[in-house]
């Protein structure tokens, strides 16, 4: 068959009403296409031409129906929503197929949507509007009061266009098909899914879509970590400031209140130098106090039996012993040592 269609120039609509009939002289009951040949020869035509000529000859824009479907669909996975699309095909392929054959049928005038086969196919896959509009190209309205019904219209849609019309749904499962079986390669997730879309509604065969769409997954922003903003503030209101809190850490070094203790991480010559600093400052203070406190004591514990001599070699071995424990003490001896000596000789 696939020869055929070449040479002879056959339609997709002629090889579908030729399956069509084939199979109704063989008393199949089942109407939708499931042909291998025809399905293979389908899918060859729709991934080497473009989908918008393709798919607008048939008087349906398939790919913004399914573009939509995904979009209102709550689930992650496009491949589930593919899935469910195929069945509701199927069953507007069907349905269009039955009153192309036998439009006087009475069952075929009302579509109830609480059925088994529209709750359990079309629901899941098509949104309440999508499904009233894709059921009105077959003729079926509203049924008034009733929303949980659609009435087929008192004037019919013409047979050539319900032949056509299920052409259409026939192809839209081979499409969603072949959109399944490229978005397994890509993870299944629904982006993939929009992007490969994208893609084929701007007119690219189906390898020239699913390799832009790869080419554009690999280099999409959700790849890279996210990182703040350099540009944004979180202490004032100028988002775009050119000398942002934010963009970078202080450039001055840490100093400290007076009051608190200094760092762990200040330098060596920092520290060494406020040491020395407060070692100097330690020492004046010990040694000033400690004479002090020597010079007023002495007197007290002075022994009257004692003869000035030996109260002058114990206050001198004292004073000295102290002055030898402090630098500053060094050069306040000579001055002290004639101080007590005054002192002494007086008290004599």
């Amino acid at each position: 068959m696939s020869a055929g269609i070449r040479k002879n120039g056959i339609g997709c609509l002629e090889v579908y009403q030729a399956s069509l009939e084939q199979r109704l002289q063989q008393g199949e009951w089942d109407l939708v296409c499931r042909d291998e040949e025809l399905c293979k020869e389908m899918e060859t035509r729709l991934s080497e031409c473009s989908p918008q000529n393709f798919h607008s000859q048939l008087g349906l824009d398939l790919l913004s129906v399914i573009e939509a479907s995904l979009q209102a669909s709550h689930h992650t996975s496009g491949q589930n929503r593919l899935r469910s699309l195929i069945k509701a095909f199927e069953v507007l392929e069907l349905a269009a197929l039955n009153l192309y054959l036998c439009p006087w049928r009475k069952e075929y005038k009302v579509v109830k949507m609480f059925s088994g086969m529209f709750t359990h196919c079309v629901k899941p896959a098509l949104t309440a509007q999508q499904a009233k509009e894709l059921f009105a190209l077959l003729g079926y309205q509203p049924a008034g009061s009733n929303e949980e019904e659609l009435t087929l219209s008192a004037k019919p849609v013409h047979s050539h266009t319900l032949l056509q019309l299920a052409c259409g749904f026939f192809t839209a499962r081979i499409e969603c098909q072949l959109l399944l079986t490229a978005v397994a390669s890509l993870g299944g997730s629904m982006e993939c899914v929009l992007q490969l879309i994208h893609e084929r509604k701007r007119g690219c065969t189906f390898q020239i879509a699913l390799d832009s769409t790869k080419r554009k997954l690999e280099c999409a922003p959700c790849d890279t970590p996210l990182a703040l903003d350099a540009t944004l503030d979180l202490y004032t209101d100028d988002n775009l400031a050119e000398h942002s809190h934010m963009a970078s850490p202080p450039s001055l070094p840490y100093i400290p209140p007076s009051d608190a203790p200094l760092p762990h991480k200040m330098s060596h010559s920092n520290t060494s130098q406020s040491n020395k600093e407060r070692n100097e400052k330690k020492a004046q203070t010990v040694s000033i106090s400690s004479l002090t406190c020597q010079i007023i004591a002495t007197p007290q514990k002075t022994d009257s039996s004692l003869k000035p001599c030996e109260n002058e070699r114990q206050f001198t071995v004292m004073c000295n012993a102290q002055l030898n424990a402090s630098k500053e003490g060094q050069h306040m001896g000579a001055a002290l040592s004639k101080v007590i000596r005054s002192f002494l000789h007086s008290s004599t």
